[in-house]
């Protein structure tokens, strides 16, 4: 199915105006000389000089004979390239140049069926489709009655540089220059295009300015506007990362110097207070992994974060990360169990995919309800590492799940704060996603929230794909 884009738009729409404005042209330029010409024919200079040469034939053939009458015949052919003839009252032709059936006819199909519909009376007009015949009577002073004929040389119709070739060879022209005129429209649009797309996918070095060219007109001042608002954008991006960045550094050495602090505290209560320090500290804690993971983001989100081209076993990599968690769960009630483990083998960083998968399956423990387990399932399809972790919680709003990736965002403020958690542990896991290729999804099912991780396969001999069935850790 053809997409109806702009640039087909105003190709279409330009040519068939250019194509309609030349037919109109042709057919008013066709009515008008088939309406006008019977009558140019009758009076005017036109019709004067048409009497002229037909009494002149008629005193040149009475006077002087039929060979005089033919040497005016050929001498005014070749003047003006205009075919005349002569024929008696009868319809019998007398001139022998330039002798043609078709006019004979003609003149004696008016003499024979005077009152046919339409009349087919004299002065006659004849419109061809290649040239036009006019005849008429005429009377010698003699009183002897003749019939005057001639065909012109010009078409009746339209010039001749209204021939239908050239009618189709303009329409055809006239398309090619509006396919020009609709890229020269739409082109900026399409460049514009691109470079939004790439914008949004986080390229924010991309400017439209200079795929503009040299023009002046508004498109190029909207690609100019968006080109101002990229480097507002932009701005404000690194900002904000610097920010992160610096305050999370330094909020590590007073957090290293509490640390020391609540050490010496320790030493010097004499066992009075312990109960305050330990709150103390699981709030350092608290803290120093908050800081932790912001670092983590702002080296991911600024690009130092680089994948190095390592064959991670990510079969084992995720069945750790349960072993893990299942330590973890136990103590609430909660389990991991595998549905399925297939062998799969990733390009990256087997720490930043650790902590993706950590991210994600800690999540889920954290909300999976008391006496459930969270599932989870990595399978290879089409090239592509799939792995699913399921939990059995509250899942979150259909309208806040395409926010949950985003750094800070809690669906519930007050649930969180209760797990411990800060919104940033899924966008990690999202950004690391990205950063090796990959894609990362959350949907609501059943009784809980599903997460979809995807990741490109490293290139592995088909053997070493064989699904591998685990027992489940619970």
């Amino acid at each position: 199915m053809i997409r109806r884009t702009l640039f087909l738009k105003i190709f279409v729409a330009f040519w068939l105006t250019m194509a309609l404005t030349i037919a109109v042209f042709y057919l008013m330029f066709r009515i008008s000389s088939a309406e006008s010409l019977p009558e140019r024919a009758t009076r005017g200079a036109f019709g004067e000089t048409l009497t002229l040469y037909s009494e002149s034939m008629v005193r040149i053939y009475e006077r002087e004979g039929q060979q005089a009458l033919e040497q005016f015949v050929h001498r005014a052919f070749k003047e003006s390239g205009t075919e005349t003839f002569l024929f008696d009252e009868e319809g019998r032709a007398i001139t022998t140049e330039n002798a043609d059936g078709a006019v004979a006819k003609v003149v004696q199909n008016a003499i024979d069926n005077p009152s046919q519909n339409p009349p087919r009376t004299f002065p006659l007009f004849q419109l061809g489709l290649t040239r036009a015949t006019w005849a008429r009577p005429v009377v010698s002073p003699n009183g002897r009655r003749y019939i005057f004929a001639v065909r012109f040389r010009q078409p009746a119709g339209p010039p001749g540089f209204l021939t239908p070739v050239r009618i189709a060879v303009s329409i055809l022209i006239a398309g090619l220059v509006c396919y020009l005129l609709g890229l020269y429209l739409t082109s900026p649009l399409k460049k514009l295009q691109s470079t939004v797309k790439a914008f949004a996918g986080g390229n924010l070095d991309v400017r439209v300015g200079p795929e503009m060219g040299n023009r002046r007109d508004e498109l190029a001042d909207l690609g100019h506007e968006f080109d101002d608002m990229a480097e507002r954008i932009a701005a404000l991006i690194s900002s904000q990362k610097r920010l992160l960045a610096d305050i999370s550094h330094e909020l590590r050495s007073p957090l290293a110097r509490l640390t020391v602090a609540l050490e010496l505290a320790r030493k010097n209560t004499n066992g009075k207070g312990l109960s305050a320090l330990d709150r103390i500290e699981q709030e350092s804690e608290r803290v120093n992994k908050l800081v932790g993971q912001l670092l983590a983001l702002t080296r991911l989100e600024s690009g130092a974060e680089s994948v190095p081209p390592e064959t991670v076993v990510f079969e084992e990599l995720v069945q750790q990360v349960m072993d893990d968690a299942s330590f973890e769960a136990r103590p609430l009630h909660k389990g991991v169990k595998t549905v399925v483990l297939d062998q799969c083998r990733v390009r990256g960083s087997a720490e930043l995919l650790r902590s993706a998968v950590e991210n994600v399956i800690r999540n889920a423990v954290r909300y999976t309800a008391e006496g459930t387990a969270v599932e989870v399932a990595l399978r290879w399809h089409m090239e592509t590492a799939v792995l699913t972790v399921r939990d059995h919680g509250p899942g979150v709003p259909e309208t806040e799940l395409q926010h949950i990736f985003e750094p800070f965002y809690r669906v519930s403020e007050a649930r969180e704060r209760s797990s411990g958690g800060v919104g940033l542990g899924l966008s990690i896991a999202e950004r690391t996603v990205k950063l090796h290729g990959g894609t990362i999804r959350a949907e609501n099912i059943a009784d809980g929230l599903l997460i979809t991780i995807e990741l490109p396969l490293a290139p592995v001999p088909a053997t070493a794909r064989q699904p591998v069935e685990k027992l489940p850790v619970i």
